[in-house]
């Protein structure tokens, strides 16, 4: 009876602290553990569902040890192992694996709807506390208005007047739901955010390839009629290709006032649908582009397949511009903007090289004089995630198997993945409020 007594008692004096318990999915959640024993060894878990692939399920887990107060800050505090070996209280989800369903599922019917839950538990020889914490998308005042005429886009917004209009541009996959996960969270930190298709939808092509850019125009004068948007100076948020187009745009139309981009590159490339086009058309001619010979890419994917080494786009994108003889005409013309610019890439983007095009693009600005402001957030050990912290695992997208003996890897490691996302993030919104 004494045994059982003294086993209750010392549940009750372990206490695991997780806070906040209900917040935005980028916020950080803090981690700790109190009244446990000097130098007790405890074990954490995370898991956690993604709403709309209930299926798929991700977990992580690390092993610590105690204080000599028996006290446990998971955010000051390297693990002993487990899944992630850095101080960081979100190293427990940031290093979350897949190990149920297919990563297919993931990326697919994307909602920002219902709120992500993780649950956290704390395992000291045979006491277990758990905590469980929910993660929205976007705040409950947050409203929408779809967009299917003129153009097709998602504007992300709440009543308070005055509020800045960022229009928000994905990437090569063409996924809007994937970029709304981006848009509604931005919009949830106090802007209008306009989250736009530009291929891959209802009545758009199918490939990034031959994108008219007077298909933008319409959107900047819906943005300057708007009741909701008018008025304002309009700041665009690019990621990867739609970095790329943010500062094509930028360089071509003085209504944009600032600018960032996430792994951009500082040329307009060949369009993804492996033919010899633009990615980008004007009054129906394509703008100058650097091009991107399949047999490069092919040939490259092969040698990693035999080499069984990992494989990513950038050595393509490499050979094509050390051979290319039209790199100043290909070359976005970005000291003709009239926008302030911040720049992030990471230096081991596998993706392409989007930290060398940065920094041809800082010369650029410096050699030209640029009046605006403009600066560049380069990471080591950081490749091409999602831009997003705390949301899709660094680990997912790092190595996605495409083919027998075919992995493509995004670059970086986890550790600096992770910082990028967080670092990035919360400097992109100081750049968009200042």
């Amino acid at each position: 009876m004494a045994t059982g007594q003294n086993y209750r008692n010392r549940i009750s004096k372990m206490n695991l602290h997780v806070e906040p318990k209900t917040a935005l999915c980028d916020e950080k959640i803090i981690i700790s553990l109190s009244g446990l024993q000097p130098l007790a060894k405890v074990k954490f878990c995370a898991t956690m569902n993604f709403p709309w692939a209930t299926n798929e399920q991700f977990e992580s887990n690390a092993w610590f040890t105690a204080d000599a107060n028996g006290q446990l800050d998971v955010d000051k505090q390297k693990p002993d192992s487990g899944s992630y070996d850095f101080a960081d209280s979100m190293g427990l989800i940031v290093s979350m694996e897949l190990v149920a369903g297919k990563f297919q599922h993931i990326v697919k019917d994307i909602s920002i709807d219902s709120s992500l839950f993780i649950d956290i538990t704390a395992e000291c020889v045979n006491e277990i506390i758990s905590a469980k914490v929910e993660r929205r998308f976007k705040n409950p005042e947050l409203k929408s208005i779809k967009i299917d005429d003129e153009f097709v886009g998602e504007l992300f917004y709440t009543e308070k007047p005055g509020r800045k209009t960022i229009l928000a541009l994905g990437g090569s996959d063409g996924n809007k739901s994937a970029l709304d996960m981006i848009a509604a969270p931005l919009a949830s930190h106090g802007f209008n955010v306009l989250s736009l298709s530009y291929f891959n939808d209802r009545g758009l092509p199918q490939k990034l390839s031959g994108i008219p850019l007077e298909y933008f125009e319409k959107v900047f004068d819906w943005i300057a009629g708007h009741p909701v948007t008018k008025g304002n100076d309009l700041y665009v948020f690019g990621v990867s290709k739609g970095g790329e187009l943010a500062l094509l745009l930028a360089s071509r139309y003085s209504i944009i006032k600032k600018v960032v981009v996430f792994a951009p590159h500082a040329y307009c490339f060949q369009g993804i649908a492996f033919r010899n086009v633009s990615s980008w058309f004007y009054q129906g001619k394509p703008v100058p582009y650097i091009r991107i010979k399949n047999r490069s890419v092919f040939g490259n994917m092969f040698e990693c397949m035999l080499k069984n080494k990992p494989f990513g786009y950038c050595y393509a994108y490499k050979k094509a511009l050390d051979k290319a003889t039209n790199k100043e005409q290909a070359r976005i013309k970005i000291e003709q903007a009239n926008a302030d610019i911040l720049l992030i890439a990471g230096k081991q983007d596998n993706i392409w090289n989007a930290y060398d095009g940065c920094i041809d693009i800082m010369n650029t600005l410096k050699e030209s004089h640029y009046s605006k402001r403009y600066s560049l957030l380069s990471y080591e050990e950081a490749g091409h995630p999602f831009p997003l912290p705390y949301i899709i695992p660094v680990g997912l997208t790092t190595g996605v198997k495409i083919a027998p003996r075919l992995v493509l890897t995004t670059g970086g490691l986890p550790e600096g993945n992770a910082r990028l996302q967080s670092d990035s993030w919360s400097k992109t919104l100081e750049f968009f409020r200042q």
